[in-house]
């Protein structure tokens, strides 16, 4: 593909399935349950109506509210949303839907990859943009937060989990990009399994070819490619409203390109957007990038330049 084509901004024929799940006892930031609606609010539905999309919105995940600082009973009732979450996305995209999953924390991701996998018979590889790795187990996590164990789930790793992922993905499918933020176990857990992982010094060293030759790699794999999106993998000079926002992440820039890459080189089959917090936002800032990121992800583009055009001329 030539980088002339990456520039391309067509309207997308595609059916899409917007899931709200505002999950947020897989974390101790309680306002990511708020994010769904937050984006709702700023103009999620009508951004994908403008770019050819047919937006079907599925009535929002209910979450139980759990009052108590034991992380057990959260625990549990993230296994029993996970299994919800997977039925739903195993319909949608049975039916032929293209699925947007808005978290929440990132524990919504055990839920929409196992139902999308299950839905697809194990041809699904998954691009997992985070500085976080989520691949701690119910005995290796320090905090037993759940937000940070879902890559362990669908991989096998941790059946202290508990949850049901009927058809896992395949070790050699999965894609780590951004990673900056990992404890020991993580990394010995990562070199164990072989498992791909592009970390932010192999972009700074490498530049941005170590990325998209990683992205063509997993494409020849599999037919079918799920977008996991956390927003703390972006630098929070560019994304202030995230649960755990750090310096050293992704740079506009880098961002934008990698989700466009992705979404024009790519077979989308769905997408989770996660880790937003609402009342840590400036003006709009990480929900305004957030629609920017989702549009590229399924391979257009919402932006400034291309909303304005799109409003004037209508193609």
């Amino acid at each position: 593909m030539s980088s002339l084509s990456l520039l391309e901004n067509k309207l997308l024929n595609k059916n899409i399935s917007v899931l709200p799940i505002p999950l947020n006892l897989g974390s101790d930031n309680s306002d990511t349950n708020n994010a769904p609606q937050y984006l709702l609010d700023s103009g999620l539905t009508s951004a994908l109506s403008s770019l050819g999309m047919r937006v079907t919105k599925l009535p929002a995940i209910k979450i139980k509210k759990i009052h108590s600082t034991g992380k057990e009973e959260r625990f549990q009732e993230v296994v029993k949303i996970s299994e919800v979450v997977r039925e739903i996305v195993k319909t949608e995209i049975d039916k032929g839907q293209t699925i947007l999953a808005l978290g929440g924390d990132h524990a919504i991701s055990i839920g929409t990859i196992a139902g999308a996998s299950q839905a697809l018979s194990g041809d699904l590889g998954v691009i997992w943009i985070d500085a976080h790795s989520d691949i701690q187990t119910k005995e290796s996590s320090l905090s037993k937060n759940v937000h940070g164990m879902p890559t362990a789930a669908f991989l096998g790793f941790c059946n202290d989990l508990g949850v049901c992922v009927p058809t896992k993905i395949k070790k050699e499918n999965i894609l780590y990009i951004g990673l900056k933020d990992l404890d020991q176990f993580e990394i010995d857990t990562l070199r164990q399994h072989n498992l791909s992982a592009i970390t932010m010094f192999d972009i700074l060293q490498g530049g941005f070819s170590s990325v998209t030759k990683a992205i063509d790699i997993l494409n020849k794999q599999v037919s079918n490619i799920w977008i996991s999106m956390d927003m703390d993998s972006i630098d929070k000079q560019y994304a202030p409203g995230v649960a755990l926002a750090t310096s050293g992440g992704f740079t506009y820039r880098e961002v934008t390109n990698l989700l466009n890459y992705i979404g024009k080189t790519s077979s989308i089959v769905g997408m989770d957007v996660v880790e937003i917090s609402p009342e840590k936002d400036i003006d709009g800032v990480t929900s305004g990038l957030a629609l920017e990121l989702i549009a590229s992800g399924f391979g257009s583009k919402y932006n400034w330049y291309s909303s304005e055009y799109m409003k004037k001329y209508g193609k």
